[in-house]
């Protein structure tokens, strides 16, 4: 199996507070789009190291899995809206959307002074896969049934 090490990168002087913590699931349909969208999650990353209010990113690839995982620490909500709207970030996830057989995105309360352990937030969120948005469940046969937990 082909194993790429976890891409950390914490900002060098973090908010005050506690903030908020980001969990993204997303499951490609297919095993050739993974070079493509692994490209398109390296560009995401650097949109993330510049954006405002960012505290820390992991980015997990397990690409035999057609499985990308990212971990995401930020100031507040408001940090996060305003990221998500940014390109390249709001262009990949239109771009994406129809290739993708699962989505979650929970997000969970930060702890003040303390970056998000991998493990804690992916238990955390864990359970909150649903299809991909605009994907019915019938074009996701393998996708949970559980809603996405906020």
């Amino acid at each position: 199996m082909i194993h790429i090490p976890d891409l950390p990168w914490t900002a060098a002087a973090p908010g005050s507070g506690a903030g908020v913590v980001l969990v993204t699931r997303l499951e490609l349909e297919r095993l050739r789009d993974v070079p493509a969208f692994l490209r398109t999650s390296l560009a995401i990353r650097r949109q993330v190291a510049a954006s405002p209010g960012a505290r820390s990113l992991l980015l997990r690839a397990q690409p035999l899995a057609r499985t990308f995982t990212t971990v995401s620490a930020w100031d507040d909500e408001a940090a996060v809206a305003a990221f998500a709207r940014a390109e390249p970030h709001r262009g990949a996830m239109r771009a994406w959307r129809p290739r993708l057989r699962t989505f979650s995105n929970t997000t969970l309360p930060g702890t003040a002074g303390t970056a998000p352990t991998v493990d804690a937030a992916l238990s955390a969120a864990s359970g909150s896969s649903r299809p991909a948005p605009g994907r019915s469940r019938a074009a996701s046969p393998r996708a949970p049934r559980a809603p996405l937990a906020r």
